[in-house]
Parts: C-alpha cells; sequence; structure tokens
C-alpha cells in the first residue's frame, strides 16, 4: 500500500496547487468581473436547496490505456460510467476496448 499512499499524496499536491492557480488565474482574466452571479444560494432556483461542500472521492485502480493507442475518450467515459454507479475502486473492472467501440458505435 505504500504506492497508493505516495499516489495519493502526489494527487493532493496537484489538487493543492491547482487550487492555488485557478482562482488566480480567473482573478486575472477579471472572470469575477463579468457580472455573472457565482453564489447559486441567491438564485431563486436554489434558495432551499443545500449549499453543502463537494465530496472528494479518490478513484482506486483506475484502468489504463495501451500507450500506443487513442483511447483516452472511450476510457474517459467508462470511468464516468462506473462513477456514475458508485463503483470506485476499479481493481476488477477490464475494458475491453474493442468491444466498447463497437458498443459505442452501435448507440451512436
Amino acid at each position: 500500500m505504500i504506492g497508493g499512499d505516495l499516489h495519493t499524496r502526489n494527487v493532493e499536491k496537484a489538487v493543492d496547487k491547482l487550487s492555488t492557480i485557478i482562482p488566480l488565474f480567473l482573478a486575472s482574466t477579471r472572470f469575477y468581473d463579468k457580472g455573472l452571479d457565482l453564489y447559486s444560494n441567491k438564485l431563486f432556483a436554489y434558495v432551499d436547496k443545500s449549499q453543502s461542500k463537494l465530496k472528494v472521492v479518490f478513484i482506486k485502480n483506475v484502468p489504463q490505456q495501451d500507450p500506443s493507442s487513442n483511447d483516452c475518450g472511450l476510457y474517459a467515459c467508462r470511468l464516468a460510467k462506473h462513477i456514475s454507479n458508485g463503483v470506485f475502486d476499479m481493481g476488477l473492472i477490464y475494458i475491453d476496448a474493442k468491444y466498447h467501440h463497437k458498443s459505442y458505435a452501435t448507440i451512436m
């Protein structure tokens, strides 16, 4: 589990950096001055809604695509599907790229 702990720390460091960089970027590009109401609790449709913070969940054992493939979109779609179904440990998930390409092509 040592590798997992190291991975978690690396992810946390990256998120910490982004949590500083993104607001600075938005402020420097005057995003906040564009007259957008960014506070949903003030919008009529959201007055009675919960304003709780997002829950952060770390996904474990995410399947990786073959380095020579261009299947990142396929892997992102499959990951989103599993997350939306509450599966956060991908250790037992196998992604057969050829099968899923045919499946999505059939749907489209």
